[in-house]
């Protein structure tokens, strides 16, 4: 994607444009989403893996990659997807060998030395694979989940914390990642212990929770428990976001099972919220007026924020004033997908210059509120 400059004098806009390739050098704020890496996978194989092995480990490492640049499992049901699987190497861009402190245990008991397959996958290409199946692409920066998680796996009542190297938590933590889900995890200290009880946690009471979730500030917040049962586990989730409350029924399996289900059902409601079907075919194009730029660094930090947005396919520079951008935004969407995707920045609020004439006319205003 390229930005286009507004037209004017040659010299003044030669010197406009060398402060603006200075002010890209300016270090980049820190946004209230988190970017996360979508197209690199990580795989465990044998010390001296055969080719068939590793053919295993890219078609592994391309299922999940392509659940998590959708945020659909199922996205891995449909005929043409399920025909590419078995493709995955046509869409790396290289992979590598990195050293690995596991090990394998063979049918002899025996145990076998591995190492780390590092493959990273071609983001335009794998794009255009979902484009072409009209399948939703969830781009890299995502609200952060903040989660609530009671048991008592250790015979006693506990509340899961940061920081935590339990079984429970690594799990919590791979899961998270492996579906691009920004984590949080509780601190516990004694604000925490205060504001929420293992009981009300346990009883999924959703107003205590909303309550105790607030010094968070996270876009989403998943609550759940887990029981453990004579055949295995058990657990109860509560996904509570924006003004939703929504409940899974009770899902049993194993450990990683029921904590899977948890986090596939933030991970599923987020993509609804935020992954898009882009059609380059559908093309529109809304203009957004920010305000309250005080110099050409904060100018370039918008539009490198902008740039990150995968709904957005062009950027076209309409006006430039002394405290306010304009830009002709090209988008493969609507102007409440847009806004949608906005929200997750702190630094851009919409502002109250917003009218329904701004509406009518396809205008956003928003206003820049540096750090």
């Amino acid at each position: 994607m390229h930005t286009t400059l507004p037209h004017g004098h040659p010299a003044r806009m030669l010197s406009w444009f060398a402060c603006l390739l200075l002010s890209f050098a300016l270090a980049a704020p820190t946004w209230a989403a988190t970017k996360v890496s979508l197209y690199q996978e990580r795989v465990i194989v044998s010390g001296n893996a055969t080719q068939q092995e590793q053919n295993s480990a890219i078609k592994l490492a391309f299922k999940r990659l392509l659940v998590r640049v959708t945020g659909i499992r199922d996205s891995l049901k449909q005929p043409t997807i399920l025909a590419e699987l078995d493709k995955g190497s046509r869409y790396l861009s290289s992979f590598r060998f990195e050293a690995s402190s596991q090990f394998f245990t063979n049918i002899l008991g025996e145990k076998v030395a591995t190492k780390a397959m590092v493959l990273d996958f071609d983001e335009a290409t794998v794009n255009a694979l979902l484009i072409q199946n009209r399948l939703p692409v969830w781009g890299a920066r995502r609200p952060d989940v903040l989660i609530w998680l009671a048991d008592r796996l250790g015979g006693q009542d506990h509340i899961l914390a940061d920081n935590e190297t339990t079984e429970l938590a690594q799990l919590v933590t791979a899961e998270a990642a492996g579906r691009g889900v920004p984590l949080l995890l509780p601190i516990m200290d004694l604000s925490d212990t205060l504001n929420l009880s293992f009981a009300d946690l346990n009883g999924l009471f959703s107003q205590d929770i909303e309550a105790a979730s607030e010094r968070y500030s996270a876009e989403a917040v998943l609550a759940g428990r887990i029981l453990q049962r004579a055949n295995g586990f058990s657990a109860d989730w509560l996904l509570l976001f924006r003004d939703e409350r929504i409940r899974l029924p009770e899902v049993t399996g194993t450990l990683a099972d029921v904590v899977s289900a948890g986090i596939d059902m933030v991970a599923e409601r987020l993509s609804e919220q935020y992954a898009f079907v882009l059609d380059p075919l559908l093309l529109g194009t809304i203009r957004l007026q920010v305000v309250n730029i005080n110099d050409l660094a904060e100018f370039a930090t918008i539009e490198r924020y902008l740039q990150t947005i995968n709904l957005i396919t062009g950027i076209t520079v309409h006006h430039f004033g002394a405290s306010d951008v304009v830009f002709d935004l090209a988008i493969s969407g609507d102007r409440m997908q847009l806004a949608d995707l906005l929200s997750l920045d702190s630094q851009l609020v919409v502002s109250e210059q917003t009218s329904l004439e701004a509406t009518l006319d396809n205008i956003l205003y928003y206003q820049w509120l540096p750090n």
